[in-house]
């Protein structure tokens, strides 16, 4: 019998290695595929996840401007039927346009978004003039009104009919024939005016600030991780994440537009009214916005002081394109983070399953908590927690929807609170906020399930009260809200007393329309605080609950 070979340590060592690499190099092959695969399906979803985002931001910042310029017409024509504006043109008593002058400062003040509110006469003199000044309105007197009859903005709005609504381009603004330092971005909006004999008899106009519009854009940019661009139909840019570029066409400059920098990318999107695609620059996605309603007249307008429009312009002519812009070095910057993130892993292989475990329900959960983030942010109100304006119009327009399917009404109420800005300055902000949220607890405690309870900005509130039996079931509502409001309300900082002037709107008795149901509400509102405050009105009809007046 030969004799065995005998073990060495060095061939047990030898043979352990190869194991152990045999061993190492399958698993960690298998696990380099799961890897892989991990990081091609995280990475794909995300930019899925993005492109949908960037999509998601962009339709509603859409909808943010639709609700500015509805804003913005449901003042001009309150301001084209006010009452005291009618008397003047019957008595031609000018006393009263102090009267017209004192609705306009307090509009001016309250909304904080108008440069100017005037009133013109047939010649385009300015009877009537209230300037923002900065946060401080004054009313415009004397020597000091001005004759308009030249520029573009009064031709273009005098010649139009009732009701209709010019709107001017959006541009900056010029004062003694050169552009104002700093740039003051404006868009002006205005409406004939006719006596009771249908007599025309001037326009009212107001200067909207266009930096209102361009921050609420920058302000939901938070939401995306793009960067917000408006331009107007010529590709010149009125926001830009560069500044330089911005206002082009003031200054006769075509460098300054997107068909300049990315020629493909206009060309992309002149194709479609929306969309989403990427050039070599990035991932864009875009809207077209086109805010004028058939109402709606507008003109190329003129660059200089006493220049004439080349061209009348019709509501489906006037548009911008609102775009989302990921560039191509961030989108890179977004795929290394994620490719860093997976390959660093391979350093600790084994601990793969547990680590990957571990990461993936980790950038799930952060994903579905990003997008809830998302949408909560998007349709609620984060100081009350009520539904916001969005999600206000879309259950608006799905209560109108089921109504008509089902033949059956529904109440809108429009809330503003009486003496909220006196808390807000006597008493600071902080117990602002804490009354609103106050106010919006107390209109849940007195509402139906069934409603929806909506704070639309600053102190306005708005209830819809769906499946309505009758009209004194909503006149109860707002009786037992203001009835609410009879006791003090006490605050961290002492107690305060407010009412609520609440405008109450009927489907579809006043409108069948849901934004024009909204416009109706608002305008009962306004005739409850004329008639006293702390009260409501059904739209065309007399206040009721005339105690507790709030000044």
């Amino acid at each position: 019998m030969g004799i065995e070979r005998q073990k060495t340590p060095t061939s047990v060592m030898r043979a352990s290695v190869q194991l152990f690499l045999v061993i190492f190099m399958l698993t960690g092959a298998i696990l380099s595929g799961v890897i892989m695969a991990f990081y091609r399906t995280e990475t794909s979803t995300r930019i899925e996840s993005l492109k949908k985002q960037e999509q998601f931001a962009v339709t509603m910042q859409g909808a943010a401007i639709s609700d500015i310029f509805t804003a913005i017409t449901g003042d001009l024509l309150f301001f084209s039927r006010q009452n005291e504006l009618g008397a003047y043109f019957n008595t031609g008593n000018v006393t009263l346009l102090e009267s017209i002058g004192a609705e306009y400062l307090v509009a001016s003040e309250r909304k904080r978004i108008y440069d100017q509110i005037r009133f013109l006469d047939n010649d385009g003199m300015e009877r009537v003039r209230v300037n923002y000044n900065r946060g401080k309105p004054i009313l415009v007197s004397g020597p000091e009104l001005q004759s308009k009859k030249n520029r573009y903005y009064f031709e273009d709005c005098y010649k139009l009919g009732k009701d209709e609504i010019f709107i001017s381009p959006f541009d900056l603004n010029i004062e003694q024939n050169k552009i104002e330092q700093p740039f003051k971005p404006m868009i002006r909006l205005g409406t004939p005016v006719f006596d009771t004999a249908n007599r025309k008899r001037g326009i009212v106009l107001v200067n909207y600030y266009g930096n209102d519009l361009l921050d609420r854009l920058l302000t939901s940019e938070q939401v995306s991780e793009g960067k917000t661009m408006l331009l107007n139909s010529e590709g010149y840019w009125l926001l830009s994440p560069n500044p330089e570029q911005t206002w082009g066409f003031m200054f006769r400059d075509s460098d300054r537009t997107l068909a300049a920098v990315d020629p493909a990318a206009w060309k992309q999107i002149l194709l479609s009214d929306s969309g989403q695609f990427e050039t070599a620059k990035g991932l864009y996605t875009f809207l077209t916005i086109s805010p004028l309603t058939a109402a709606f007249r507008s003109s190329t307008g003129s660059g200089e002081a006493f220049g004439r429009s080349t061209a009348d312009i019709g509501h489906d002519a006037y548009h911008w394109r609102l775009v989302s812009f990921v560039s191509t070095e961030d989108l890179a910057m977004m795929v290394a983070i994620f490719r860093v993130k997976y390959f660093s892993v391979g350093a600790g292989i084994f601990l793969l399953i547990a680590t990957g475990a571990w990461i993936t329900a980790f950038a799930i959960s952060k994903r579905r908590l990003y997008e809830a983030q998302l949408q909560t942010l998007a349709l609620f109100d984060p100081l009350t927690g009520l539904p916001n304006r969005t999600l206000f119009f879309d259950r608006l327009a799905m209560t109108a929807s089921h109504s008509r399917r089902y033949q059956s009404r529904f109440g809108l109420l429009y809330i503003d609170l009486d003496g909220f800005k006196q808390v807000n300055d006597t008493l600071g902000h902080a117990a602002g906020d804490q009354l609103l949220k106050v106010f919006g607890g107390l209109l849940l405690d007195n509402c139906r399930k069934s409603d929806t309870v909506a704070r639309l900005g600053g102190d306005e509130f708005a209830v819809i009260v769906a499946e309505l039996d009758s009209t004194a079931a909503v006149e109860a509502l707002a009786e037992r809200i203001i009835l609410a409001l009879h006791n003090p309300i006490e605050l961290t900082a002492g107690p305060v007393n407010v009412g609520a002037s609440i405008g109450i709107a009927l489907f579809p008795a006043d409108s069948d329309d849901p934004e024009q149901l909204v416009r109706c509400a608002d305008r009962a509102m306004y005739s409850a605080k004329q008639q006293g405050k702390n009260r409501y009105c059904l739209d065309g009809a007399q206040s009721h609950w005339r105690n507790n007046d709030i000044g």
